[in-house]
């Protein structure tokens, strides 16, 4: 079975529960902050199965669909700068992240054209896919993918929670919020797609290619076209009177409003905004994300 994610932290996760182990407790090379558990305590906490198969059987593409310019091809020059934009966005010399990210861009292109060569072959494939605008683009367009190949698609969507005891629920916006060993408690979810259901979600990726917005947003459960300052009005709504470092007004933005965006999008809007005179920096940082910001 193929399993395709679509960001970076979930297509790792998946990589590690293929085949899971839980790691040792008396050997093994997790490390700790503080106290280390009892191994009662570990054991609750490493608990999990395998999915099956191995590694090689994960395609990842994370490609940050919900923003920017949709209409040129995924694998386009535009798409590559965008993302490294976005990645660097915390960097004044991004000259070594960007060589970095060079390397990481073909391995990216190089897991579209593994998709289409593990269609081709028939191998059934599996798509893990949320709400989260990304997750849910990167699905569409996998579809558009797939619409031509004779194989087997299944799909297994992220609940928005589960129960976790009588008293508890877990909540979730992405697949990079469960853990390796956790990803088999969902098999159950799996549902095969029909010939009808890819060609509709496929249609939608093109509907969402001409119209093109700067943004996509999930409004009342539907994935919309929005302007990219979209999300501008919780960046306003939290900034406080007096002066704040930027990562923790990101920090809290992204505690608070579950979107499914990213601490990348925000200092990005973070930064459009104190060239437009609406934030001022009182004391600029090496790192971006240390600026001390304030409401003009």
């Amino acid at each position: 079975m193929i399993e395709v994610m679509f960001g970076e932290s979930e297509g790792g996760a998946m990589r590690a529960a293929k085949n899971y182990r839980k790691p040792d407790y008396h050997n093994g090379a997790t490390a700790w902050f503080g106290k280390k558990p009892s191994k009662e305590e570990f054991d609750k906490m490493f608990d999990g199965e395998p999915v099956g198969g191995d590694a090689s059987q994960v395609v990842c593409l994370p490609f940050l669909l919900d923003m920017g310019d949709i209409s040129v091809p995924v694998e386009s020059e535009y798409r590559k700068n965008f993302i490294l934009n976005m990645y660097t966005t915390n960097q004044r010399d991004d000259t070594e992240l960007s060589a970095e990210y060079e390397a990481a861009w073909k391995r990216y292109i190089n897991e579209i054209a593994r998709l289409r060569q593990f269609a081709k072959q028939g191998e059934s494939i599996r798509l893990w896919y949320s709400d989260a605008p990304y997750s849910l683009c990167g699905f569409y367009h996998a579809c558009s993918i797939l619409e031509k190949y004779n194989c087997k698609v299944s799909v297994v969507k992220l609940p928005s929670h589960i129960r976790l005891s009588d008293t508890t629920l877990q909540f979730f916006i992405s697949w990079g919020e469960v853990e390796a060993g956790k990803f088999h408690q969902f098999l159950d979810l799996e549902k095969e797609l029909n010939v009808c259901e890819r060609k509709t979600f496929a249609s939608r990726w093109l509907e969402l290619r001409e119209e093109n917005a700067p943004l996509r947003a999930m409004i009342n459960g539907t994935l919309t076209g929005v302007n990219e300052d979209f999300y501008d009005f919780v960046i306003r709504k939290e900034l406080p009177e007096g002066e704040i470092v930027m990562a923790r007004l990101i920090g809290n933005i992204l505690g608070k409003y579950r979107f499914g965006v990213g601490d990348w999008w925000y200092a990005n809007r973070i930064n459009r905004m104190i060239a437009l005179g609406e934030i001022e920096v009182v004391e600029e940082r090496e790192e971006l994300y240390r600026r001390i910001l304030k409401r003009k």
